[in-house]
């Protein structure tokens, strides 16, 4: 017998947002009803919604635009939809791992060439968002900084054929990587080497990025290794 996954809150809501798009057929560059008129129509608090929202743009689905309001993105180029059992989690997950570092490494390569400066700005908001967020004890927005800090290299990549087929994989694989074996800090040995990676970056240093990126990419690997299913 399989044991049931705990979807989060937050999940629960993004998934409520994005049937309410389909249900309106609000396409790219339509806008979501304010804040308050979510929450009504919904029924959800303004700090789920708030979670879920930061969710989906992480994800690439929508854009909040301060001041403007809430915004559908682009539709992807690249949508991977892929449906299977996952028997062995262990095995799926250093696999689709194999998957990022193919991807992920490429967006790191060419963020070193061709970020700018409101690039780095947006990853040193997100690192320090991190460290924030887990000495408040808050867990969940800690690893949604974390995601939105590799979101941001993605961005900075100025690639939108690659930035579209990572976040058609993110999406398809994030249920698996939320938490896996139900251990929420499993990652966080990995941290510091996030920061050699954004120094790099911001140094244009390709050598430099490539083996703090290979160090993130070992640490988080051999976390999943050490589990005991």
């Amino acid at each position: 017998m399989k044991a049931i996954k705990k979807k989060r809150l937050s999940e629960i809501c993004a998934k409520e947002i994005k049937d309410y798009i389909k249900r309106e057929n609000l396409k790219s560059g339509d806008k979501l009803p304010s804040v308050a008129q979510l929450v009504d129509i919904l029924q959800i608090g303004r700090s789920s919604l708030r979670e879920a929202l930061q969710l989906l743009e992480a994800q690439g689905a929508i854009e909040v635009l301060n001041g403007k309001g809430t915004y559908i993105k682009d539709m992807n180029p690249f949508q991977v939809q892929l449906a299977f059992e996952v028997e062995d989690k262990k095995n799926f997950l250093l696999e689709t791992l194999e998957v990022r570092e193919a991807l992920e490494g490429k967006a790191v390569q060419l963020a070193v060439q061709v970020a700018d400066e409101a690039d780095i700005q947006v990853m040193k908001l997100h690192l320090k968002q991190y460290v924030r967020f887990l000495s408040e004890g808050k867990r969940e927005k800690a690893n949604l900084a974390d995601s939105n800090f590799h979101q941001a290299i993605y961005r900075a990549s100025n690639n939108s054929m690659l930035e579209s087929m990572i976040y058609s994989f993110w999406e398809t694989f994030h249920e698996f990587w939320n938490v896996p074996f139900g251990k929420d800090d499993i990652f966080d040995q990995s941290y510091p080497y996030h920061e050699t990676l954004l120094q790099a970056i911001q140094e244009r240093d390709s050598v430099k990025a490539q083996e703090a990126f290979e160090k993130i990419m070992k640490s988080v690997r051999n976390s999943i290794t050490e589990v005991q299913v």
